[in-house]
């Protein structure tokens, strides 16, 4: 291992560790720090302090070096394993495994994004009659926070959290309007049904979900996909949330620059 020049300065368990490593380069990268720290016959504390011994911030930030010496064995930031929040984890390390996660996934996504298709979107959006943003649970709130962002950019925008009301209005969309639906699963039925009637008035249809072979993607004139990655904390997908406002905010600053420019 090209980090780890010098033994003499590590403890008995580092030492474990470090061999460990050295004897299972390839399929460590894909280890959590609590499989590492089993496997070698040492605490979790320890594989950490190991880790900030060579000099990193945290053991993801370590395997992600690893990724940087191995890479001609073919491994990928993308093959790293997020790691888990346990129950003993204090504030300070929740914090900086959070960031970590965050950090990575927004990485991940700056190679992963289709740029075309972000400005094809912002293309149609500028020449828009109306933008309508469409989101349920935490995605509408999404949806209002953008509408909020792009009214004050000049835009004709409205936001629907209520799919009743959408509902109610679609009939009176133009080809000329622009709705743009956030879903990170992409199926939910009652927003497929109504965007399928829309799409009869041939209205403009932009789709940021995480699913690119969902039935929205498919009725969509732009689906603007990304990948996420969850924080182990529980079942709540945090990360689909933080990408979902970073394309929004991508769109928007695309705008902004777009209209300085004119």
């Amino acid at each position: 291992m090209m980090m780890v020049k010098d033994k003499s300065d590590l403890t008995k368990s580092e030492v474990k560790i470090l061999d460990y490593l050295q004897e299972y380069m390839n399929s460590s990268i894909y280890m959590t720090v609590t499989e590492i720290a089993n496997n070698c016959g040492v605490g979790e504390a320890t594989v950490t302090r190991f880790c900030r011994k060579l000099g990193f911030r945290s053991f993801l930030e370590f395997k992600m070096t690893m990724v940087q010496e191995f890479q001609n064995k073919g491994i990928t930031e993308e093959d790293i394993k997020e790691e888990a929040v346990l129950p003993e984890d204090s504030v300070e390390l929740i914090a900086r495994k959070l960031g970590d996660s965050i950090s990575s996934t927004i990485f991940n996504n700056l190679k992963a994004l289709n740029y075309d298709y972000i400005e094809e979107a912002t293309n149609r959006i500028l020449k828009a009659n109306k933008i309508y943003f469409v989101g349920v649970g935490y995605s509408g709130v999404l949806a209002e926070d953008a509408y909020y962002r792009f009214m004050d950019l000049g835009l004709n925008c409205s936001y629907f959290r209520d799919i009743n009301a959408l509902s109610a209005v679609s009939k009176f969309l133009k080809s000329d309007d622009v709705i743009i639906v956030i879903s990170r699963k992409g199926n939910t039925a009652e927003i497929n049904s109504v965007i399928e009637n829309i799409r009869e008035n041939k209205v403009n249809v932009i789709a940021i979900t995480e699913n690119l072979l969902s039935k929205l993607a498919r009725l969509s004139d732009i689906t603007i996909n990304y990948n996420s990655h969850k924080v182990e904390v529980d079942d709540k997908v945090v990360q689909s949330k933080i990408i979902e406002k970073y394309v929004l905010e991508l769109l928007y600053l695309n705008i902004v620059i777009k209209n300085s420019n004119k």
